[in-house]
């Protein structure tokens, strides 16, 4: 189930992996739930091409969290089905603190605050020199800028721009272009490539066929020509993990692409845990100059643009999976689908 009415390429892919185990992939959009009769209007997938059909409500529904703003229909699919995902992690605010408190991971965290008023702005800025301001909630790198602190002048980053500005102005940047319940302000992490490129490290994953997490692959997302952001639907290019590390941290890089994996195999189990159920992940690390690891961002419904062979092939093993468990447990008790 997906917030998009036709199939992606990949929802094909997805159908003929399954197929494999003799499962039948029905895709179909939150809309298209018959609450009345306890139906779903679906489409499968028969000699290459999606055709209609219509079933009862499965034991198993692979549901991205951005379905549950159909909140009446969520509701009735708990109460009758295994969900794979029970909503988004939350806010980057609310990962972050998750994680400080439980303090595990609190060495990967980027320094960050809300702020009300352009005083208390003022004042992280003032600390850190040069800072990002990011929507909570956002999506794609949008909305994000750099603001930084150059003596008594400051600059102002966006996507491939940047412009001087005073103080008067940066007062009404923030007042005028900044809404303090969207936004969160964080310390800025200098995650460049040796071609001054900013950049993401992507750690991408799965549940596999033994229920446990798995990475498909992991990536390096850089945004060409870019100020701020990495983002590559912005413009920019993808690179392998190792031959990027390799290129960009001479005699080191080894040593931060086990730290990479290591996080990799920790970190999606600790959210697991603090948060919501899910069965994929985007985990997005930064690494500065020196080699130190961030953590960027969390996500809950990350993409399948790269992997996706891989993405799917895993994603067939964990239905399998789940199918086995619940066809060996009677009575249907979501929690030992995650144990």
């Amino acid at each position: 189930m997906r917030n998009r009415r036709k199939p992606a390429k990949f929802a094909r892919l997805l159908s003929k992996a399954a197929k494999y185990y003799g499962i039948d992939l029905i895709y179909c959009h939150p809309t298209e739930i018959n609450m009345e009769e306890e139906i779903i209007h679906g489409k499968i997938l028969k000699h290459n091409k999606w055709v209609k059909k219509d079933i009862s409500i499965p034991p198993f529904i692979d549901l991205s969290s951005y379905c549950y703003k159909y909140k009446e229909e969520m509701k009735f699919l708990k109460e009758r089905s295994i969900l794979s995902s029970y909503g988004k992690f939350g806010s980057k605010e609310k990962v972050y603190k998750m994680l400080g408190d439980d303090g595990e991971f609190k060495h990967l965290l980027i320094p960050s605050q809300t702020v009300q008023h352009f005083e208390a702005f003022y004042s992280f800025l003032n600390e850190h020199k040069e800072i990002i301001a990011k929507p909570r909630n956002g999506q794609k790198g949008e909305g994000i800028f750099l603001i930084s602190m150059k003596d008594d002048s400051y600059i102002l980053s966006y996507e491939n721009q940047e412009r001087n500005i005073s103080l008067t102005e940066l007062k009404d940047f923030f007042e005028n272009q900044i809404n303090p319940k969207i936004y969160l302000f964080q310390k800025y992490i200098e995650s460049k490539s040796e071609a001054g490129d900013p950049f993401d490290c992507r750690i991408r994953l799965e549940k596999n066929g033994n229920g446990e997490w798995s990475v498909p692959i992991y990536l390096v997302r850089i945004g060409t020509n870019q100020k701020v952001v990495s983002n590559v639907a912005q413009g920019g290019s993808v690179s392998t993990l190792t031959p990027f590390l390799k290129a960009n941290y001479g005699e080191n890089w080894k040593a931060i692409r086990d730290s990479i994996k290591r996080i990799g195999k920790t970190l999606p189990y600790k959210i697991e845990k603090l948060s919501r159920q899910a069965t994929s992940m985007g985990i997005d690390i930064g690494i500065d100059k020196h080699g130190e690891l961030y953590l960027f961002e969390v996500n809950s419904a990350p993409g399948v643009e790269f992997g996706t062979g891989e993405i799917a092939s895993i994603k067939a093993d964990y239905y399998h999976y789940i199918l086995n468990k619940i066809s060996n447990q009677p009575v249907r008790d979501k929690e030992m689908l995650y144990s």
